[in-house]
């Protein structure tokens, strides 16, 4: 049986992006686990494989949600959306070229916090977001519980954390632009993944009047939702 093109579509999508995640959840593993020899454990050494274990959880997810995902209701038309969905997702992964420098083992210690704590909780949001999944802009299943109650894209937002994590793990020039490259196109995620739920659903736009964007709302605040139409 013939799939119909968007099927084929959706069928090819995940099977690159399962290949990719498990591509890069090899490497990640097999990284940690050279990280794990050796007789000495400082607490940096350590703080750096708990690192390594959270990045490598988020991988796994990605593959498990991917492969189990629902098939997309509705999809951003236009090149456009396609390209800062690859380039927003797929830029980070190019700081893993960026040479390293050296800083001193303080600031190594707290960028490592930061990602630890940036990896936990884009697990978080991924656990709730589930089989709703995508990095092309979609809709699937309107997801309004867990960090999505707290504000409308947290999976973008703790991304940024680890971001932060990495920049000033490794403070260049090249870390710098890279990153400013991957938060300009993010957004362009965020936009046209609102368009795409606001024309899926039509309680998205009371979701969207209660729950701000980024970042949370302070108690008794009543700002206005950001419309990126």
């Amino acid at each position: 049986m013939k799939l119909p093109p968007a099927a084929t579509r959706d069928f090819i999508g995940r099977a690159t992006m399962t290949l990719y995640f498990t591509f890069c959840a090899t490497l990640k593993a097999g990284a940690l686990v050279t990280a794990l020899r050796g007789a000495e454990w400082p607490i940096a050494r350590i703080i750096g494989v708990v690192a390594d274990v959270a990045a490598l959880g988020f991988l796994v997810l990605i593959v498990a949600t991917t492969v189990a995902r629902l098939p997309p209701l509705k999809t951003a038309q236009g090149l456009e959306p396609r390209i800062s969905a690859l380039i927003g997702c797929f830029a980070t992964v190019t700081l893993i070229a960026v040479p390293r420098v050296e800083i001193l083992p303080q600031i190594e210690l707290t960028a490592n916090l930061i990602t630890i704590i940036g990896f936990a909780l884009c697990v978080w949001c991924l656990w709730w977001l589930g089989r709703s999944f995508s990095i092309a802009a979609q809709a699937r299943r309107l997801v309004t519980a867990g960090p999505y109650q707290i504000v409308r894209h947290p999976l973008y937002a703790c991304e940024a954390i680890v971001l932060l994590g990495i920049l000033l793990g490794n403070p260049t020039g090249a870390t710098v632009a890279i990153c400013a490259i991957a938060i300009a196109f993010q957004y362009r995620r965020i936009v046209n993944e609102e368009r795409v739920l606001r024309a899926t659903f039509p309680e998205y736009q009371e979701y969207a009047q209660r729950v701000p964007m980024l970042l949370p709302r302070f108690a008794g605040a009543s700002l206005p939702a950001p419309d990126p139409r």
